[in-house]
């Protein structure tokens, strides 16, 4: 085995279908035969029993599921394997990761955020998947295939991180107050213009007090401007990075989703920024009517706002047809051991994260549509399963919305620098945007980049505005 710990075929033969898992297992559990290849090549010994340490990012509705419920599913089909669960700050981890690497301690599995994947893996802390466990295009698709599959440091191309599912915007509602106030979830208009005067109407201002927000954004402007820019421009325009290394902020498309995203509090009042409040707080203590969020939000209705009677829209676009805006992945599971005595086992582990019996349950709580395709079709991911997910099948259609792959924090941190200026300064919104573009580009030359998604990829790969993406 080489260095960067690829298991051989033999290893992972249960994963292709030649050998049932529970033969491996088997094997593995026998005192004898059990094997693992070691970082010489040669097979050493596996113990009877494993213990694998994982490294989670702190999100305690995820982490509680998978502490109390999926481990000890895991762990009954695996007796041989136990996991130690270990809860660390995602703004922590990273460093703690790279820390841990040059001390030769790393967790064997870790959750990442997608923005580390460049830096963890030019730095050789996660290890290559190998072929055996996931055949990645058949289970998630040609553009996750093909986006994902990387060479690092003149290494042969390999995946190391690969999405658990995608995130994109929905229009959540209060059940509860549409009913108040005369109104069904399908009464909710589907184009801007439509929305923003029903918006308006529901909306209920005591002096200067917003006492009940008809569409609730702030703190979330950061999202609803760029997909505005998608309702505008399409597929190819509206996106926000014409190549990998041009940023496209101050155009005109950029400026005006701005202005529309600064309507909303100027023009149609439906939210105020002067209060401060946030939008997702202002919706979880039930005085907001609709709420403009990315789908991560969902754990935490169903956990912390649990008084609310909740359910999701497909956004609002210009004329009530998809693209609905951006979708995002939702980096994900990988092996970082060092202790190749435990890498059967940490492949295996792995393997159970990225199926449907753990997605099953982490996707519901973190609000993203699973990257396994054979999910799409069970009825609990599915446009019929309900107020509470259809819109996340829906608007994560490959054909519905665009994945502009993930950018570095840095560049985040950048264009991120628009919401303080344009919100709470009151700048100008074609000096910010144009100040803006011209750091980012700048950045982008210096520091190339191949997680994103752009306009030239898309145009170059038509297929990935289709279902087969």
């Amino acid at each position: 085995m080489n260095s960067r710990g690829r298991l051989s075929r033999r290893e992972f033969l249960a994963f292709t279908g030649t050998v049932t898992a529970g033969a491996l297992l088997a094997a593995c559990a026998a005192p004898s035969p059990a094997t693992a290849p070691s970082s010489g090549g040669e097979v050493a010994a596996v113990p009877e029993t494993t213990t694998l340490v994982a490294w989670f990012t702190d999100r305690r509705t995820i982490n509680v599921m998978t502490e109390e419920e999926a481990i000890p599913d895991f762990q009954a089909s695996n007796p041989n394997i136990s996991v130690e669960m270990q809860f660390v700050p995602e703004s922590e981890l990273q460093q703690k990761l790279l820390t841990a690497k040059a001390a030769g301690n790393a967790p064997d599995l870790s959750s990442i955020d997608e923005t580390f994947l460049d830096t963890l893996t030019k730095q050789d802390v996660l290890l290559p998947i190998p072929e055996e466990v996931i055949d990645v295009k058949a289970e998630m698709g040609e553009l996750t295939a093909q986006l994902y599959k990387i060479s690092v440091n003149n290494a042969p191309p390999a995946y190391y991180g690969l999405p658990n599912g995608v995130f994109s915007a929905s229009l959540f509602y209060n059940a509860g107050l549409l009913d108040e106030l005369g109104y069904t979830p399908d009464d909710i208009p589907t184009r801007w213009d439509d929305f923003m005067i029903w918006a308006s109407d529901v909306t209920e201002w005591e002096g200067d007090t917003l006492k009940r927000s008809g569409f609730a954004i702030f703190g979330n402007e950061g999202s609803l401007a760029p997909d505005v820019r998608y309702h505008m421009g399409g597929p190819l325009d509206g996106n926000q990075f014409a190549t990998k290394d041009h940023v496209r902020l101050g155009d005109d498309l950029g400026v005006n989703s701005w202005k529309f995203a600064m309507d909303v509090y100027d023009v149609h009042k439906t939210d105020s920024k002067a209060e401060g409040l946030g939008s997702r707080e202002r919706f979880g203590f039930g005085n907001a009517v609709t709420l403009y969020q990315w789908t991560w939000f969902n754990g935490v209705m169903d956990t912390t706002y649990t008084d609310i009677d909740w359910g999701l829209k497909n956004p609002p676009t210009v004329d009530g047809n998809p693209i609905y805006g951006r979708r995002g992945p939702d980096v994900g599971f990988t092996v970082t051991s060092q202790n190749t005595d435990n890498l059967s086992a940490a492949w295996t582990f792995y393997r159970y994260l990225v199926s449907p019996a753990y997605l099953s349950k982490y996707c519901k709580l973190r609000g993203v549509q699973p990257s396994l395709k054979s999910m799409w079709d069970d009825p609990d991911f599915s446009e019929n399963a309900g107020p509470r997910w259809a819109a996340v099948a829906i608007n994560n259609r490959p054909e519905n919305t665009v994945d502009e792959g993930f950018s570095p924090r840095e560049l985040g941190d950048i264009i991120g620098r628009s919401l303080p200026s344009i919100r709470d300064e009151g700048d100008d919104i074609v000096s910010v945007l144009q100040t803006n573009e011209a750091a980012a580009n700048e950045f982008l030359a210096n520091n190339p980049q191949w997680s994103m998604i752009s306009a030239a990829d898309y145009e170059a790969n038509p297929q990935w505005l289709t279902s087969i993406g």
